[in-house]
Parts: structure tokens; sequence; C-alpha cells
């Protein structure tokens, strides 16, 4: 019989417990029984090197998390053993310990014992345990030789490690592995046993990979392996033209701009930035929400992470390292724009993982050279990276059209040397509020973007007195790049890269690979209390709603995304009407009149012209219903078919700005469906014959809840038949793209500033650069000899559409506001 756990081994027990005082190992997964399932299955733990802190690690985690002990022992198929411990590496030496290879005896007479054991089965657990959780340099002897990193050393070392890093320990659990499968194969207890333990050598390695990232070596070693790569030697060549001192000296540029590029990070530095991190967020947030990190541990061993997020903020990088290290995952190495190289700041983020990249390459190919080799060298080392494919930070709170340059570099990378699998990893960010709030208005009124500067840094610190709700980090589907290639190019292994050209067909793969980055992080959004009244109050006239219908209209919303949801990855806040509103004004985003009649809940001009930027961040979960919503705002009765067309015909405009993820051939179906749930909920009634739809009865509570969700679409279908609108004014051919892109800007800002709500969001030149874009892929406008639009009578029937959906009287609302000559001093300003 087994002994109980306080008497088997005593002596393990009790350290276990007097240790406590300084080692307090972090635990991964959160729950470790459940990899144990059912309750009273047989486990026996796998370590990957022996030693006494690693075991008492190891008891903690047990006794804190109620597991079997190692120390209890246990039987298999009559098999007893004293402790349920195997270790794969041990080590001999006093002082400073060597490692020894062997099958480890326990092991063989396991796997022998479930040969002849039938049905009885044992699970290997694999524990990883991890001393400072964090590579090192190999130029500080002090941190080598404490710190956790690739080199395992003595029981010294270890030692001192325990001693220095017992609160910075984490102890991960892994899927166990079945003894009883393997022996089934048929194989010798010896034979089987040998299997097993490349199995588990293989697991420890990727799991030291997932956990701390490669093996770093000397940042000036990387700095040499990028300066003397083929790719920047013979740019070099060519810009020397054989003059050895201008090679020598271009030699020196291409080392001052690795330096100028590369990461230095510093497990110190990681360290206290944690603790900082710590005390920001509890004095920004009420707390940081994470979602679907299961999706990047899935993924992680054995392949190389590339972290592709949306840009809300400039906390989004501090966010994405922080949540990441906090879930016992490697830290990736951050792209980071030039411009937060500053003074004392650009060496934290630095020694963070952060590394800088200039925002144009153009003109200086010894610079792009230099940097592609160092995102080559991270890439076949095994780093994980993270950069940001729109760019810049998004100051409307839409997804911004993808630059490839990056996605470029990595494909490339990986087609040069695809060992190692790369998987894209998308992530949503979600706020309540920003930090940055005020300064995207003012940029997008036609301000200066103000540079960042360390002062201006300083001055920023008087946020920490805000309130900014909760942040939500959601995690997307990732996504596989081989999937992707072999899709495209089946024959794309048998092909030989050649250093410097790029094959023909990668253009058309990295737009689709941009494209399906954009929809899976908007497949991963965040409905927040703070985006939903944003739509609910942004859809009416002067922001102000009764509270009765307010809460009416914040029901039937959270019921619409229940019913008709995005994606299994989308989040909805677990919060009802009553407790959104209560939310909202400790947000400070409204306030409560109190009226005789019924409190009315209302939003300052102010607020609400920073709120278009969280309806923005989910306007794409309700596009459809809205739509279909905005079909009845003039009409009382349409035929289901006409809809349908209808929808259609915005569909790809729509799709094209808000990076929709069903294509054109999918929405018949989908607005069927959603014209389901819409007469479900009451807002449409179907005829018995099933071909008509009507709304209900004016002035009724539906009516205008549906009228409300139709709203939600206006402000985009205005500017699109604005567009539409001053395209005909001026005829086919007399108006080159950036023109018409100006005087729409121009006619938006004026219809947004005579309808009350001067949000700059409305008028943003780049959404009429988008729409314009999708007309020309479309079909519907064309580029003639002198570079000027030209159209047929397909805009004129798209017009012709847009007037039914948005009524004569608004159509000419909106032409009369319209601009109609640029003034001298505008045109000379035209962009080309």
């Amino acid at each position: 019989m087994i002994a109980p756990r306080f008497l088997r081994q005593p002596w393990i027990w009790l350290l276990a417990r007097i240790t406590r005082l300084w080692i307090r190992p972090a635990v991964l997964p959160e729950d470790p029984a459940a990899l144990m399932a059912p309750p009273g299955t047989r486990v026996c733990y796998v370590l990957e090197y022996g030693g006494l802190a690693d075991r008492l690690a190891l008891e903690q985690a047990c006794i804190r998390h109620d597991l079997p002990l190692a120390g209890e022992g246990v039987v298999f198929a009559g098999q007893e053993e004293s402790t349920a411990l195997l270790v794969l590496r041990t080590r001999r030496g006093l002082l400073f310990g060597r490692r020894r290879k062997q099958i480890a005896a326990r092991l063989e007479r396991l796997v022998a014992a479930a040969a002849r054991g039938g049905d009885e089965e044992l699970l290997l657990v694999p524990v990883a345990v991890y001393w400072g959780r964090a590579p090192e340099k190999e130029r500080s002897w002090f941190k080598v030789l404490f710190s956790e990193q690739w080199d395992i050393g003595g029981r010294t070392r270890k030692f001192l490690s325990t001693v220095l890093y017992g609160r910075a320990t984490l102890v991960h659990f892994s899927e166990p592995l079945s003894v009883r499968r393997v022996a089934a194969e048929g194989l010798s207890a010896r034979l089987a046993s040998r299997k097993i333990s490349r199995i588990l050598r293989v697991h420890f390695r990727q799991r030291r990979v997932a956990t701390l990232g490669p093996d770093l070596s000397h940042r000036r070693t990387l700095v040499n392996g990028v300066v003397r790569s083929a790719s920047v030697r013979g740019v070099i060549s060519q810009e020397s033209r054989g003059d050895a001192r201008k090679r020598e000296r271009l030699r020196r540029k291409a080392r001052e701009y690795a330096r100028e590029i590369a990461a230095d990070m510093s497990y110190p530095m990681v360290r206290f930035l944690d603790k900082v991190l710590t005390w920001a967020w509890h004095q920004l947030y009420d707390g940081i929400r994470l979602n679907g990190i299961e999706r990047v541990q899935s993924v992680a061993e054995g392949r190389e992470l590339v972290y592709v997020p949306c840009h809300r903020s400039h906390m989004d990088y501090i966010l994405l390292s922080y949540v990441l290290y906090h879930q016992g995952l490697s830290l990736p190495h951050v792209a980071a724009g030039v411009n937060l190289n500053l003074p004392v700041v650009g060496s934290i983020l630095r020694r963070g993982g952060g590394f800088f990249l200039r925002r144009s390459f153009r003109g200086n190919r010894l610079y792009a050279a230099v940097f592609y080799a160092y995102l080559r060298a991270l890439i076949t080392r095994g780093f994980s990276i993270e950069y940001f494919v729109e760019g810049g930070r998004s100051r409307t709170g839409r997804l911004l059209r993808p630059k490839g340059g990056m996605l470029v570099m990595t494909v490339e990378s990986f087609l040069q040397d695809p060992r190692r699998p790369v998987v894209f990893v998308p992530v949503y960010f979600g706020y309540e509020k920003l930090v940055e709030g005020k300064a995207y208005i003012s940029e997008l009124s036609g301000e200066e973007k103000k540079k960042e500067t360390v002062l201006g840094l300083i001055r920023s610190l008087r946020t920490l007195r805000d309130y900014f709700g909760e942040v939500y980090v959601n995690v997307g589907e990732p996504l596989e790049l081989t999937a992707l290639l072999d899709a495209h190019r089946p024959g794309w292994r048998e092909e030989e890269p050649v250093e410097g050209e790029r094959p023909a067909w990668l253009p058309e793969v990295i737009g689709d690979l941009e494209r399906r980055i954009m929809w899976r992080i908007n497949a991963a959004a965040a409905v927040t209390p703070i985006s939903l009244l944003a739509l609910t109050l942004l859809a009416t006239p002067r922001q102000t709603m009764p509270e009765s219908t307010l809460h009416r209209q914040l029901t039937l919303l959270l019921e619409l995304l229940r019913r008709f949801p995005y994606s299994d990855a989308v989040t909805v806040t677990e919060l009802g009407p009553e407790a959104v509103i209560a939310h909202g004004e400790k947000m400070g985003v409204i306030r409560r009149e109190e009226h005789p009649l019924g409190d009315l809940i209302l939003m300052r001009e102010s607020e609400a012209v920073l709120m278009t930027y969280f309806l923005n961040n989910v306007l794409h979960l309700l596009a459809v219903p809205g739509l279909v919503a905005a079909c009845f705002i003039q009409s009382r009765r349409l035929a289901l078919a006409e809809v349908v067309r209808l929808v259609g015909l915005t569909y790809p405009y729509v799709r094209a700005e808000l990076f929709l993820r069903w294509r054109g051939g999918e929405v018949e179906a989908l607005v069927r469906d959603v014209i389901g749930q819409l007469t479900g909920l009451g807002l449409l009634r179907l005829s018995e014959d099933g071909q008509t739809l009507r709304r209900p009865r004016a002035g009724s509570a539906p009516a205008f809840q549906l009228v409300q969700l139709g709203r939600l679409m206006l402000p985009m279908l205005q500017r699109y038949y604005m567009t539409i609108a001053l395209l005909e004014r001026y005829g086919s051919g007399r108006l080159t793209q950036g023109r018409l892109e100006r005087i729409c800007e121009l006619s938006a800002q004026r219809l947004s500033m005579v309808s009350g709500l001067r949000s700059p969001d409305f008028f943003d030149r780049k959404l009429f650069q988008e729409f314009i874009r999708t007309l020309r892929k479309g079909g519907v406008l064309s580029v003639d000899a002198e570079g000027r639009l030209a159209f047929g009578e397909d805009l004129v029937r798209v017009e012709e559409d847009a007037r039914q959906v948005l009524g004569e009287q608004l159509c000419h609302h909106i032409l009369s506001t319209t601009v109609s000559e640029l003034p001298p001093e505008e045109a000379e300003r035209e962009p080309a």
C-alpha cells in the first residue's frame, strides 16, 4: 500500500512547506487537475532535469492544487515505485554538475508493466520549471549564472537561482502522454522507453522555446551576422562599385543601421517593467480582460509566432507583451516606429524587446537590406515577433488598410528557410477610453500630428489620474502560412528561392494574407458597455434618449448580437442594460437629466465626437442587420428579393471599408438569415406568401428600434451617395481622383456641421479613398488616358438605388450642402 503523503517522503513534504517562504511559483494552466481527468487517474510527473529545487517547486504546485504528490509514489499494473517522478536528464558532479543522458530505469519498469497490465492507464505529465522564466545575454556573467536560460548549469547555480528567483518561478504542466498507448505498439520495453524519452525531450525543448524564446546570443554577434549577410554584402558591393573606401564607409553605415534597429532584451528590465506596469494598470484600468489565449498556447510549440494586432493606442504593444509574460509565453520582439526611439524611453523599449524601423525605406537600399536581414535573423532563430500591419494607429476606430511591407519580408524569409512553420496570430484590443482620444480628434480635424518627445511623455503621465474602465485583449484564430501558400501555389516547396528575387505570385499571396488577418482581427472584437452606448445614442439626432427607450434599445442589440453572432471569438459584455447605463455614467460618457415623465440620458457633443471611435470598433458586427434595417427607413413595404438586391449592391463597399468576413457569394443567404432574426424579434413582418416584408406600424416601439438600427449605417451610405452624386454633377472624365477626394472631404465636413455633430470621422479623406478604390476595382469607375475618372450607366443605376434607400428629402439635403467648386487656393494644394 502507498503511505499517506506526509509519511512516505516526509522530508520532501516538510521542505516544500518550509520553502514556501521564498519559493512561490506561478502555475500554468490555472487548473492543472483538468489535464489528469478523470479524478483518480494514476500519474507520474516528468522533469527534464533532476534537482531538489525543481522537485520542491513541483511539490508546492501539487499541494496548492490538490494534485497527487510525486512523493506518494505510484502503483501501476503490479509495479510499485517509491516516487511518481521521472527525470530525463540527470547530473553528475557535486558543485557544477554535468548532464548525463540515460534512459530512466523507472521508465523502463513502468513501460514493461504497461505491456502486461491490460486496461490500466498511467499518464506521464511533463512539468517544466523555470527559475527567472526568461533568457539572458551572454555578456553579463552575473545574470547568466543565476537566471533561467538555455544552458543548464550545476547545483551551485541552481541553488543561487532558487534563492534569487524563488518568487519569479513558473511551473508549467503540459498535456499528459499515455504509457499504455505507446506500450500497445508492440515494441520492447527498452525501445518503447527510448521512444517516450525522445518524445518528451522534443516536448521540453519546444516548451522552453514557447516560454523563454530561443537561446539569445550576444547583441553584437547578431549585429555582426546582419552586416555579414549575403543581402547586405550584395548591396554594399553594388553601391561601392569597387571603391574600397566607399565599401568601408557603407559597411560602417550598415553597422550603424543594425544597431539603430536591433532589440537588446534584458530580463532585469522585463522584471522592472512588469512591476511598473502592474502598478500602472491598476491606476488606469479596472482590469485587463484576456480572451482566447488558449489559441496561442495551442500553436506555440515548434512554430514561429508572428503577432499581428490592430493598432489603437501606444498601449497596445505594452499590453500584449504584459499579458503574454503573465501567461508564461515568450516575449515577442516588437516592431516600433523610430519616432519612439527617444532618449531613455528608447533604451527602455529596446531592453523590453522593441526593435525600431523607419517609416519609409524608399531611396535607401542599404537600410532596407539591413532591416530585412535583421528580421530574417529573428525569424530563422525562432523569436516570436509582433508588428502592426496597419502601419500606424487608427484615428477613427476602424481598421486601416494594411501595409504589406513587414508581411512581405516575413513571407520571403520563410520561403528562404521554411523549416520552422510560421503562424500569424491576430489580436484585437478593445478600450473603453483612449489615452490619445483628444489628440486623434484634433488630427482628424486638420491639426498636425504632434511629434513624440520626452517632455510630451512626462506631460502624459497626468492621465494616470483619469479613469479608463476596462481593456480587452482578444486573441483571434491563428493563420498558418503554409496552408495559405498551399492554396495559392501548391508547388512552392519544390521551387528554389533566388536571393533578391521576389516570386511573381507573391503579391497575390500577400494581398490574401492581409485580408485574412484583418478579417480575423475583426472576428475577435470585444463589445464593451461603452461601445453599446455609442451604438444606441449616436444613432439619435441629438444623442439623447429617454432612459426606458435606451433600455429597450440596449436589450435589442444584446439579443441581436446573441442571435446573429459574427464569430465564436467575439466577446460581448455580461452586463445588462441597467448596468451598462450605470457604467456609462461612472465613465462620464453619458449624463442623466431628471424629468417628471422619466429621466433622459444624453451625451455632450464633445463626448459624442470621441464616442464615434468606439462605435467604429464594433460597427462591423451589426453592419448587415443595419443595411437591412436601412432599407425600411423610407420604405414601409419591400419585396424580399428587392431587399436582398439592395443589400447585395451596397455590400462590396461596406465590406471593403469594414473588413467584413463574408464573401460576395454568401450575401443572399446572409441577408435572409438576418431577415429571419429581425422577424423573430418583431422588427419586420413577412407576408404569408413569404415574398414581401413590411416594417411595424409607425410610432410603435419596434418601428423606432428598426429605424435606429438602420441609422447606424446612414453616415456610411450618405458618404457613398455624396461621392456618386458629385461624380455625376461634374460628369465623366472631368475629375481626377485626388480632386474628387478633396471635394468629398469638404462637402462631408460641411454636412457634418449642418447636421449638428461635427465629427471628423465622417469627413475622413481615407474613407473616400477606399470607396473610390472599390468603385474602380468593381469596374464602376475607370481612369482615362489623362488620369481622370470615367464612368457609364452603372454609376447612374447605383445613384438611383441609393436614392431609394436614403429618400428624396435626405438626398436633396446632402446635395444642397456639397461643394460646387473648389476655391482657387484649394485647387493649387490638390494632391496629385
